[in-house]
C-alpha cells in the first residue's frame, strides 16, 4: 500500500535538475560491445564538462582492472581536476560464501564529521567490495553504489553510511553533492546536517515518475546530437540500462528498472530535501496511536449502540479514512505502520460486530417474543426495521383505547355446557380481534368474553381514533356475519358492546419480577371500559368517548347524552358513529 501511495504521489513534471545519460542498446549497437575502451568512456565525459557544460558526472560505473593506459590516464585527470564522482560497490550481503575484494577502496568522502554523531557499529557494515583499480584510488570523490532490498525484494532505503573495516562511506549520491574537488570550490549540499546521518538508512522518497528523468542515449552525447541546454549546469548520472552491462532492481515505481534510476530517485529526493520540499523521515507512531484511539473508541460506542450493519459499515469507513489519512502521511515521510489500524478494524469485524449482531439478534427474538402476542405482524416486523428496542420501555403517550365485550355473557352461556362455551369464547374472540389487528391495534388483554385493545403504541399514529372506530365498524360488521351463521344453526344470537376511548396513558411491559405483560394503564383505559359498560343503557353498540370524539376527522358522529363517570362528580358526552347504531 505505501508503494501505491508513492507511486500516486510521483510527480510527472520534467526533472530539470538532472539528465542521465544511458549506455543504451543503441549505444552498443553504435560504439561497439561493452566494456569500452577507457579512452572513450574519458571522451563522453569530457564531453559533457567542455562541450555541454554540466555541473557534476557521477559514474554509476566501477572499473575494478586497468585497461588502455592513455583512457586510464584520461580519466585520472578528469577524476583529479574536475567534478567527476566515482563508483564502488560495497557488499552488504552477509550470507555469502566467500570474500569479496577487488580493487582499491577510495575514502575521499569519509565522513568522519557524520560519524561522530554515533558510533560506526550503528550503521550497515559491508563483508566485501568491488573497487576502482589501484589507478583510481584516491580519487577525492567516490561513492557506494551497493545497497540490500527490504525481505520482499523491493529497494525502498539506501544506507546513509556504510562502513567496512572501521572506515565510512557515503552513498553515490550523497557523494557527489558533498563533493568538493576539481571546479567545485565547496559542496553543493549538506546533507541536511547531522540529522540525515542519524539515520541507518535512508527512505528514498521517489518524489519524480521515471518517465518525469531526461534519458539520453551517451551514444547521441558521443556525436553531439543533443541540444547543449539538456546538460547545462544540471547534475549527471552516466549508466547503462542495457541487460549485458547495468543491474535490474525492483523499486516502489517500477517491478523491474535500471539501477541507475535509484540513484536518480537519491539525488533527487536529497536535492528536494535541500531545497525543503520534502523533509526527513519522521516516527508517525504516536499520530497512529492517537487516531487509532479515537476511531476504536468511537467504533466501541457505534457497535453497542448501533446495529452490526451500522458498525459495519462504520468500520468500512474508519478503514476508507485511515487509508486515507495514512496517504497523506506516507507523502510527508512519516514512518508509520499502514497494517496495525487496518488489523485493528479487522479484529473488530470478526469480533464486536458478530457479537453485536448476536446481542441484536437476541433483543430481536426477545421483542418479537413479547410483542408477537399483542401486535400484528406488520407492525412486528416495523419495529423489528426500526431497531427501536425501547419500545418495552415504559413511557407516557397518546393513545386510543377500544374495549369489546359480549353482552349478557353469563346467561348467554348459563345454559350451555362446557365444550360448547369454549367454542363460542373462541369464536367469539377471534371474529373480534381479527379487525383490531388488521388495522394495526395491539391487542392488550382478553378479558374472558372481550378485549381491550389500544392504538399509538408501541408504534406512534396520529390517527388513533379514526383507526379504532374503523376497527370498530368492521368489529360490527363480521359480528353481524358471526350472529347470521348462528341464526342458521338454529342458536340464539348475541350481542356485543364497544367503548371507544382516547387520552394519555402509561405504555409498556409491566409487572413483577415473576411476570410481565405489555399493557396500558391510565384514566383513558378506565373511561373506556366504562363507556363499553353503558352502551347497553344508551341501546347501542357502539359508544365514543369525548376525546376520541374530538380527535376524529372521518367519521360522521353523534352526541347520545351524558354518561356519569361512577366514582366521581363528572359526567361526560358520548358519542356514537352512523354506522354503529344497532347492537
Amino acid at each position: 500500500m505505501r508503494d501505491t501511495f508513492v507511486r500516486l504521489n510521483a510527480s510527472e513534471a520534467p526533472e530539470t535538475r538532472m539528465t542521465i545519460v544511458d549506455i543504451d542498446e543503441q549505444s552498443l549497437k553504435e560504439e561497439g560491445v561493452w566494456p569500452w575502451p577507457r579512452a572513450k568512456v574519458a571522451d563522453l565525459i569530457e564531453g559533457l564538462f567542455l562541450d555541454y557544460d554540466a555541473r557534476k558526472v557521477a559514474l554509476d560505473i566501477v572499473f575494478p582492472k586497468p585497461a588502455d593506459p592513455d583512457g586510464d590516464a584520461r580519466l585520472a585527470l578528469l577524476m583529479a581536476h574536475m567534478p567527476l564522482t566515482n563508483a564502488q560497490v560495497l557488499d552488504l550481503a552477509a550470507d555469502r560464501s566467500y570474500h569479496l575484494e577487488e580493487g582499491v577502496l577510495s575514502a575521499g568522502q569519509l565522513a568522519s564529521s557524520a560519524v561522530q554523531i554515533q558510533s560506526l557499529n550503528t550503521y550497515f557494515a559491508a563483508s566485501g567490495f568491488i573497487a576502482n583499480h589501484a589507478g583510481f584510488a584516491g580519487t577525492p570523490c567516490t561513492g557506494n553504489v551497493g545497497f540490500m532490498p527490504d525481505p520482499d525484494g523491493v529497494l525502498r532505503r539506501l544506507p546513509t553510511i556504510t562502513t567496512y573495516e572501521g572506515r565510512a562511506y557515503l552513498g553515490l549520491a550523497e557523494a557527489m553533492l558533498g563533493c568538493a574537488n576539481g571546479s567545485s570550490s565547496k559542496a553543493d549540499v549538506k546533507l541536511s546536517g547531522p540529522d540525515y546521518f542519524r539515520q541507518r538508512a535512508w527512505r528514498v522518497p521517489y518524489t519524480h515518475a521515471q518517465t518525469s528523468y531526461m534519458v539520453v542515449s551517451a551514444s547521441d552525447v558521443l556525436n553531439k546530437r543533443i541540444p547543449t541546454e539538456l546538460f547545462a549546469g544540471r547534475y549527471v548520472l552516466i549508466g547503462s540500462s542495457s541487460i549485458s552491462v547495468g543491474d535490474r532492481v525492483s523499486t516502489p515505481l517500477a517491478p523491474l528498472s535500471a539501477g541507475l534510476m535509484v540513484h536518480a530517485a537519491a539525488l533527487s529526493g536529497l536535492l528536494d530535501l535541500q531545497e525543503g520540499l520534502v523533509l526527513l523521515p519522521r516516527d508517525g507512531t504516536l499520530i497512529m496511536l492517537v487516531s487509532c484511539c479515537a476511531f476504536f473508541a468511537l467504533a466501541v460506542w457505534v457497535v453497542t449502540r448501533r446495529g452490526a450493519l451500522s458498525s459495519t459499515a462504520y468500520l468500512l469507513g474508519i478503514a476508507l479514512l485511515w487509508v486515507a489519512v495514512s496517504y497523506q502521511l506516507v507523502v510527508r515521510q512519516f514512518e508509520v505502520s499502514i497494517v496495525a489500524p487496518l488489523a485493528g478494524v479487522l479484529v473488530l469485524l470478526i469480533t464486536l460486530v458478530p457479537l453485536e449482531w448476536w446481542r441484536s439478534q437476541a433483543q430481536t427474538r426477545s421483542l418479537r417474543n413479547t410483542l408477537g402476542r399483542y401486535v400484528a405482524k406488520p407492525v412486528l416486523d416495523a419495529i423489528t426495521r426500526s431497531g427501536d428496542f425501547g419500545v418495552l420501555v415504559p413511557r407516557v403517550t397518546s393513545v386510543t383505547v377500544l374495549v369489546v365485550d359480549m353482552a349478557d355473557y353469563t346467561r348467554t352461556t348459563s345454559s350451555i355446557g362446557l365444550e360448547e362455551l369454549v367454542d363460542l369464547t373462541k369464536d367469539f374472540l377471534g371474529c373480534i380481534t381479527k379487525p383490531v389487528l388488521a388495522l394495526g391495534g395491539t391487542l392488550d388483554k382478553y378479558t374472558g368474553d372481550g378485549l381491550l385493545a389500544f392504538w399509538g403504541a408501541p408504534l406512534p399514529c396520529d390517527n388513533s381514533a379514526d383507526l379504532a372506530i374503523d376497527a370498530a365498524l368492521q368489529i360490527i360488521e363480521d359480528f353481524a356475519a358471526f350472529n347470521q351463521l348462528r341464526v342458521e344453526a338454529g342458536t340464539p344470537v348475541l350481542s356485543l358492546r364497544i367503548g371507544i376511548e382516547s387520552g394519555e396513558a402509561v405504555v409498556g411491559e409491566l409487572g413483577t419480577r415473576f411476570r410481565t405483560t405489555y399493557t396500558a394503564i391510565g384514566e383513558c383505559v378506565n373511561h373506556a371500559s366504562r363507556i363499553e359498560a353503558a352502551a347497553s343503557k344508551f341501546g347501542i353498540a357502539l359508544l365514543i368517548g369525548p376525546m376520541a370524539a374530538s380527535q376524529s376527522t372521518k367519521h360522521t358522529l353523534k352526541a347520545v347524552g351524558m354518561l356519569p363517570i361512577r366514582g366521581t362528580d363528572e359526567a361526560i358526552h358520548v358519542h356514537t358513529c352512523e354506522q354503529g347504531h344497532h347492537t
